[in-house]
């Protein structure tokens, strides 16, 4: 092989690595960006629910009624604040509250 052919594909295979490692770093910009967003979803659900409740009691008496009644909007989006963002929950209850309302 002659020196250009071998320059060409020298810089294909490195052209290869930098395509792969912009297209890695994007991916896990999208993945945070979408866990981000998914809270954020669920956290906008709680918050127009609970709008009316006022006390931390009120709060832990919805959420109950929420489970009793099986509404899955609500549940759901409870779920998801537990999985990926507990410390949304920290306007509306106490620490020890969060742990009963997560289980």
């Amino acid at each position: 092989m002659n020196k250009l052919m071998s320059a060409l594909l020298l810089l294909l295979a490195f052209s290869g690595w930098i395509t792969s490692a912009i297209f890695i770093y994007q991916s896990k910009n999208n993945d945070n960006y979408v866990v981000k967003m998914l809270g954020e979803n669920a956290f906008n659900i709680i918050e127009q629910s609970l709008s009316k409740s006022h006390s931390e009691a009120e709060v832990l008496t919805q959420i109950q009624q929420w489970k009793n009644n099986g509404w899955t909007a609500q549940t759901g989006s409870i779920a998801t604040l537990c999985q990926y963002d507990r410390q949304r929950f920290k306007q509306w209850v106490t620490a020890k509250n969060l742990e009963q309302i997560c289980e």
